[in-house]
């Protein structure tokens, strides 16, 4: 019997996120940047005293890649990102492409050795680093060999003799000095006169807040491990390290190993369990992980999920035994199919932050392709669409599958919510 078709439309009451950017302009007026920028709700104009540096940082690096994009926070411009002393010297950084974004030390950082070592580290795997609110203190001049852009708060209007010294001084390193909290024409006018050469504030504009539906830590996890599982460069080490990013996916990765359907080897080492489940499979667990953190919102959350993966199974056993394909990619395109609606994002914005095939994509965003028949025999069977479902199975005992698929199912989200 089909698994009934259940609305899982977040309720209005569900988490949003909010995250401001604000641009950066050259001496020609061309924006060149946004800098990215913590905000608690829609209406806030300014981060707040009452969070802490590093949960700006992190929820603001985190939802711009996930809940939002990147993408359509920049425009495919560079991102300023903020980075507090724990982030760079724990390398959180690295969730960011080199290419894509400059890392923002906060004022709050000096030029211990361990930050002179991160940022050593930092630039040698090709990021660009940038000096928030310089103030020239001593403490700071360990770290201008590394940083590539200083930002120097012009407001208030400061004297024009210290600052064209402190603008040369800083342009002798090869550093690229910008004025931030340019506010009005005649300050954007002197930072120009003294040899400021990137400028930012609300004469140009105020921070534009933007949202998206919030996706939680260990989503962005498995979002992480499985754009690693699907990249020929990345190593085994790569891997396991996401893995201990996450304490519980780890101990989701042994129960799955430890499980029946690897003959309940006693696995004990994340390296081990990787290498035995293989990156083909480990990517298919992760998709059901996904789907099952999804599903523990709520219990129409997780009958949804339920369905979500009878109709993966599905279409992958209705190809093997018949249908013209990969099996793995049928996984895959039925399974995706209903997470637009487990997120509460639009198809599009999910695709974005997974790593499939075009012919993937154009099943789940245009109905072609070569996926396509077998996802509209999943919506037919689903939907009891018999005329249908008889033109497009040919001679299949689609019963039996489907019953195949649900059992599964049921097994497969059983082993990654166990307690």
């Amino acid at each position: 019997m089909p698994v009934s078709d259940v609305d899982v439309t977040p309720p209005p009451t569900a988490q949003h996120v909010f995250i401001a950017r604000q641009p950066i302009f050259d001496a020609r007026n061309k924006r060149v940047a946004y800098e990215l920028l913590y905000r608690a709700n829609q209406e806030a104009t300014h981060a707040g005293t009452d969070v802490s540096p590093a949960l700006m940082c992190g929820d603001t690096a985190l939802h711009a890649l996930l809940s939002i994009g990147l993408d359509r926070l920049t425009g495919g411009t560079t991102a300023f990102v903020n980075v507090t002393e724990e982030h760079l010297t724990g390398e959180l950084y690295k969730i960011f492409d080199p290419k894509a974004v400059v890392l923002e030390l906060l004022e709050s950082i000096d030029g211990t050795p361990a930050v002179v070592d991160a940022c050593a580290r930092a630039v040698a795997d090709g990021y660009v680093l940038a000096l928030d609110d310089y103030d020239g203190r001593a403490s700071l001049d360990a770290l201008l060999p590394y940083v590539s852009i200083v930002k120097v708060d012009v407001l208030p209007v400061p004297d024009v003799r210290v600052m064209r010294d402190m603008v040369q001084r800083l342009r002798a390193h090869e550093i690229t000095v910008l004025a931030e909290r340019v506010e009005t024409p005649e300050v954007l006018q002197a930072a120009r006169e003294v040899g400021f050469e990137l400028f930012q504030g609300y004469v140009f504009s105020k921070p534009e807040t933007l949202d998206g539906r919030a996706v939680n830590v260990q989503q962005a996890t498995v979002f992480h491990i499985m754009a690693l599982l699907n990249e020929p460069d990345a190593t085994d080490t790569m891997v396991e390290e996401a893995f201990r990013s996450h304490p519980s996916l780890s101990l989701s990765l042994l129960r799955i190993v430890n499980s029946a359907s690897f003959g309940g080897r006693g696995v004990d080492s994340i390296p081990y369990a990787i290498r035995l489940v293989g990156r083909e499979a480990l990517s298919r667990w992760m998709l059901i992980m996904l789907v099952a953190s999804v599903g523990s919102r709520s219990a129409v959350a997780h009958e949804a999920v339920v369905e979500a993966l009878v109709r993966g199974r599905f279409c992958e056993v209705v190809t093997a035994h018949g249908a013209h394909g990969d099996p793995a990619a049928r996984f895959l395109v039925g399974l995706l199919s209903r997470m637009d609606r487990l997120l509460g994002l639009p198809m599009e914005q999910v695709l974005e932050r997974l790593p499939v095939s075009d012919d993937v994509r154009d099943a789940l965003l245009h109905a072609r392709g070569p996926h396509a028949t077998v996802l509209l025999l999943a919506d037919a069977y689903e939907n009891a669409d018999w005329p249908l479902v008889d033109t497009l199975s040919g001679n299949m005992e689609l019963p039996s599958l489907y019953a195949e698929a649900v059992q599964w199912a049921n097994t497969r989200l059983a082993a990654v919510t166990a307690r």
